[in-house]
């Protein structure tokens, strides 16, 4: 999910491809409970308003009306809380992707499915995604490892499916599935730059307009 596009990817993968695993859990902020959720949406607001950068444990723990050594019992540091935004969010679109590209659709089926609840994702989740373009520079090595492996495992979801609907003739042979991976994964992921939360029905009309523009460009790429 992190758009590191200077990341090469592999080469796409087989239907029978499994997701990445998530980084190591941290302590118990699990997001089950209610003062996790808490934490987590207000780790979520001062990183969208302030940058990870500049927000602080003390922020967060002001934030909830926490001590900040209570907070340390939900996390070893600051990165703990990035990291935890990072797994529920991959948790949730992994399990789109898995979804749409194991059914039994045909590949043109799938892949504008996939397309429009990816796109769906992003705007109905702006805070949250955001972090991905913005923030991900912050995370420590270990971190960014395992964000470059779901970087990868989404690019090559999405370009499966664009080469298997080649071989079913419903896009342009001669298309670079590769690099029209890219072009369209950067688009959505910079869908946060711009769009700000409305009406449910603006959020669908934004994802299918997105879908619509990739097909266009898959179905006429010469």
């Amino acid at each position: 999910m992190a758009d590191q596009r200077s990341v090469p990817t592999a080469n796409a993968a087989p239907r029978g491809k499994k997701r990445p695993m998530t980084a190591g859990a941290t302590k118990t902020l699990d997001g089950a409970k209610s003062r996790d959720h808490e934490v987590m949406n207000a780790a979520i607001q001062l990183f969208w308003d302030k940058g990870y950068a500049a927000t602080s444990v003390q922020d967060v723990a002001d934030a909830v009306g926490m001590l900040k050594g209570s907070l340390y019992y939900y996390i070893d540091g600051k990165e703990d809380l990035l990291k935890r935004i990072f797994q529920d969010s991959h948790a949730e679109v992994s399990t789109i992707a898995e979804r749409v590209r194991t059914s039994d659709a045909k590949a043109i089926d799938r892949l504008t499915l996939f397309l429009e609840e990816y796109a769906l994702w992003y705007v109905t989740h702006v805070k949250r995604a955001s972090l991905y373009a913005r923030e991900w520079r912050h995370a420590g090595p270990a971190l960014r490892s395992v964000l470059i492996e779901q970087r990868q495992y989404y690019d090559q979801v999405l370009q499966g499916m664009i080469s298997d609907a080649q071989q079913d003739g419903d896009l342009d042979p001669d298309l670079d599935a590769r690099m029209a991976t890219f072009y369209i994964m950067s688009a959505i992921s910079s869908l946060p730059d711009w769009y700000r939360p409305g009406k449910a029905k603006q959020a669908e009309s934004v994802a299918h307009a997105y879908a619509e523009l990739s097909l266009r460009l898959l179905r006429h790429a010469a």
